[in-house]
């Protein structure tokens, strides 16, 4: 499941902390052996760079694409910078992160903030739905059932 190693806030900042260096990456994951028209296959292309968009047009069949097709980023006017450092906050938080918190952190607004939370959140569930539990797996600290009528909760309850 977890194909990327674990990665420091200060090394993901050296790593993503260009729009160019987020481009790059995202490239690499959507074709890694160099572009691929998504509809016919073929592999020459024109590519035209914008303020934040590269587009890429085959020169076969004229599909245009860009790195964020397909993903939780696309037809987004936030900047790509802001969506990997959401996407590592929400990653390296077990507890969660609010859309309040994750506005103030990316300087966003709220609106923003939240549609991105949840974008990520739909992504993540979308990719963990593809794995099952195998072999022993252990739990920590889980309670089953309810409290009876007035009863203890958690630890001791007569009910589990």
């Amino acid at each position: 499941m977890g194909k990327y190693p674990k990665m420091s806030l200060i090394s993901f900042q050296k790593q993503f902390s260009t729009h160019e260096a987020c481009h790059d990456h995202l490239f690499n994951l959507k074709w890694p052996h160099g572009f691929c028209c998504d509809k016919c296959g073929h592999d020459a292309y024109f590519e035209t760079k914008t303020r934040k968009l590269h587009l890429y047009e085959c020169k076969q069949c004229r599909y245009q694409s860009t790195v964020t097709v397909g993903t939780v980023m696309e037809k987004t006017r936030t900047e790509l910078t802001k969506w990997f450092l959401a996407v590592y906050l929400i990653a390296h938080d077990k507890r969660g992160i609010s859309a309040y918190h994750l506005a103030e952190e990316i300087e966003v607004t709220y609106k923003t903030a939240w549609l991105m939370l949840h974008k990520i959140r739909q992504a993540m569930r979308r990719r963990d739905a593809e794995y099952t539990l195998a072999g022993i797996v252990e739990l920590d600290d889980t309670f089953f059932g309810a409290p009876s009528e007035g009863g203890k909760r958690g630890r001791g309850t007569e009910k589990t």
